[in-house]
């Protein structure tokens, strides 16, 4: 009885042995490192936001412009359609919008004249443009970064 309980923690042990060798390679640089930590609020969208408009910080700075436009209204944004990439970058500007109600449009041809004739400007703050050039009779645009145009849309008085 005895031989198997020296046998059950000698086989333990060997296990712990194994496991240690195995982790502290990969554990050891890490901590040297400081990589081992809390991690950063967004950090994946700022990563995003930077490669593809060059925008530092965008998590903090494109949600802080989006509420200059007022705290109601709907944020239209208009992305193309089999674009990837616009698709993707007008997701990423409807999450860090929150909790504003976003819509988005796909859009197939290159402009945008239609989709925005269908649209009631009452209820909308906000038009942005991913991958795309609003139309030259849209008022004021404000940049925000090399593939996104946020141009803000002026409420009616009740």
């Amino acid at each position: 009885m005895r031989a198997r309980l020296y046998l059950h923690i000698g086989l333990w042990c060997a296990l712990f042995a194994v496991f240690l060798t195995l982790s502290v390679p990969v554990v050891g640089p890490a901590l040297a490192e400081n990589k081992v930590g809390p991690t950063e609020t967004n950090r994946s969208i700022d990563a995003y936001l930077r490669a593809l408009t060059g925008i530092e910080r965008g998590s903090e700075k494109l949600p802080d412009t989006f509420q200059r436009l007022g705290k109601g209204g709907l944020l239209v944004i208009f992305v193309r359609d089999e674009n990837a990439q616009s698709e993707f970058l007008g997701m990423m500007i409807a999450y860090v919008s929150w909790p504003r109600e976003v819509r988005v449009i796909k859009v197939a041809t290159p402009t945008v004249e239609k989709e925005l004739a269908d649209i009631e400007s009452d209820s909308v703050a906000g038009l942005v443009f991913c991958s795309m050039n609003p139309p030259s009779w849209l008022g004021k645009r404000v940049r925000l970064g090399s593939s996104i145009v946020l141009v803000p849309v002026a409420q009616a008085a009740p």
